[in-house]
């Protein structure tokens, strides 16, 4: 069960709270209580009763002689203590139930440690006599705060609340701070939220349903709900049936303590209650080493025999594998690489492409994989002499800002000239009219040559070689006059017009 586990400090003994619901029997030696006024008046009954309660079950007997149903009078404390102290007598040292007074009385009280009680229940919460405390926490008893508002005269007319359960939790925390003030220990202390005590009908179903926000509070829960004039019924059964109802709610709810009267119907109910309490719970999950495991050839036989796994283990991890250092002989003694000669590549057939080429030796002082080049120490050149003064080269060998004429040398490749492969495939046999195999000056049989180059002058026939006078070919008026013929030709023609530059 989601409930905290508590120990209740009592006089003489302890008592643990929380593992289970413990259920407070109710004895009233009171002529005027609302359930069983006039029953227990008599010693001798109260004391049989006393008896039967906590044979049927019950933790804790608690009497009162005093009644808080709603209208009732108060009564002096003389008329309480004789009411109160013939059953005292009697069950003092025949009870193993510790024994609990239901009273606000401070007087009352002092007088009831000298008869076995342990355990000391206010129904007003210390505002009717504050001295309770005190008597409390010097008898070392348990202390018992219950939420009452106003008194039983006036509940009638109490206006409703509009917070119940915040308000009952702010007032039972200032009523359990003032009883830590007066000397009780945490320990010794439990609260009531007091159903019935000056609160509606509706509120109390609702205490009831937001009972684990009192629990913030860290102190064990008492609830009393039984036979209240909110849960009365026509009939005497269904009184009890609906005390049921409220109980369970109350034990769902993580109440520690359920004050009844019936504690023989009350204790199935409680059980049940606890049963599904457990039941909502979260469960957790055993570890893999608390559980049993059954092993295949022993699972049925008298060997059956049941051990703890062991535990997974781990992934091996390898440690990765590391290459020894190559150890190299010093620079000095470290052998010239030869550089490697490529040899002559196969014949390739016409009309294939060759095979390539030999991969490129690897040389030191050439360009390095990243791109960058190591550094070559270049001498510088000398300057040119006095006497061979005059304008610096220039070229490719020039570099600038070199007085004096200063040459720089040519660059000169280190390390061996790659070998030039030559494609070795016989020459094609050419043709005797190949132009290419023609020495200079030849001439082929039968050339004839075009005849002078054609020039052109203005005024005179440019055409080399045509009789003057001959008509040129074509058709139109003109086309049977020869060139000296036509207006504007030849040295009778206008005279030349002088040549102008265009602006």
């Amino acid at each position: 069960m989601n409930r905290k586990i508590y120990y209740w400090k009592l006089r003489g003994s302890e008592m643990q709270l929380g593992e289970r619901t413990l259920i407070m029997g109710v004895l009233n030696i009171t002529p005027d209580s609302f359930s069983d006024g006039g029953r227990f008046n008599d010693p001798d009954r109260a004391y049989a009763r006393a008896l039967e309660l906590e044979e049927q079950g019950a933790d804790i007997i608690d009497i009162g002689a005093e009644s808080t149903k709603p209208g009732s009078r108060r009564i002096t404390a003389d008329e309480e203590w004789q009411r109160l102290v013939p059953v005292l007598k009697r069950l003092r040292g025949n009870l193993r139930a510790p024994l609990s007074l239901d009273t606000y009385k401070s007087e009352i009280a002092e007088r009831a440690l000298e008869y076995g009680v342990e355990i000391f229940n206010d129904p007003s919460g210390l505002t009717f006599d504050p001295n309770l405390a005190k008597v409390a926490a010097n008898g070392n008893a348990g202390l018992i705060l219950n939420h009452m508002r106003g008194q039983p005269e006036t509940w009638a007319k109490l206006p409703p609340m509009q917070d119940p359960v915040g308000m009952i939790a702010r007032e039972l925390e200032a009523t359990a701070s003032r009883a830590r003030h007066a000397g009780v220990e945490r320990g010794r202390i439990v609260i009531d939220p007091g159903l019935g005590f000056g609160k509606r009908r509706e509120q109390n179903a609702e205490i009831l349903a937001h009972l684990k926000q009192l629990a913030g509070l860290d102190y064990p829960i008492l609830v009393g709900p039984s036979r209240k004039s909110f849960l009365a019924q026509p009939s005497e059964n269904g009184t009890l049936f609906a005390t049921a109802a409220a109980v369970t709610a109350a034990v769902l709810n993580g109440a520690h303590i359920v004050r009844v009267h019936d504690v023989m119907e009350m204790r199935v109910v409680v059980q049940v209650a606890e049963e599904i309490a457990r039941a909502a719970a979260p469960k957790l999950l055993p570890h893999a080493e608390d559980r049993p495991v059954v092993r295949a050839h022993t699972r049925t036989g008298p060997n059956f025999e049941a051990e703890r796994p062991r535990p997974p283990r781990p992934p091996i991890a390898r440690p990765p594998a590391v290459r020894p250092p190559v150890s190299l002989p010093p620079i000095a003694n470290r052998p010239v690489e030869q550089p490697i000669l490529r040899a002559a590549l196969p014949e390739t057939p016409r009309g294939k492409a060759p095979e390539s080429r030999l991969p490129r030796p690897p040389y030191p002082d050439r360009d390095k994989r990243d791109g960058s080049r190591p550094p070559v120490a270049r001498p510088f050149a000398p300057r040119r002499p006095a006497d061979k003064a005059g304008p610096p080269p220039r070229g490719r060998d020039f570099r600038p800002g070199q007085g004096g004429g200063a040459e720089k040398p040519r660059f000169q490749p280190k390390g061996p000239k790659r070998p030039f492969v030559r494609d070795d495939r016989p020459a094609r046999p050419r043709d005797r009219d190949d132009v290419r195999s023609r020495p200079s000056g030849f001439k082929p049989p039968g050339f004839k040559p075009s005849g002078p180059k054609r020039t052109f002058e203005r005024g005179a026939d440019s055409r080399v070689g045509r009789p003057p006078g001959r008509p040129d070919r074509g058709s139109g008026p003109r086309s049977g006059q020869t060139r000296g013929d036509r207006p504007g030709s030849g040295p009778s023609g206008p005279p030349k017009r002088p040549f102008r530059k265009r602006p």
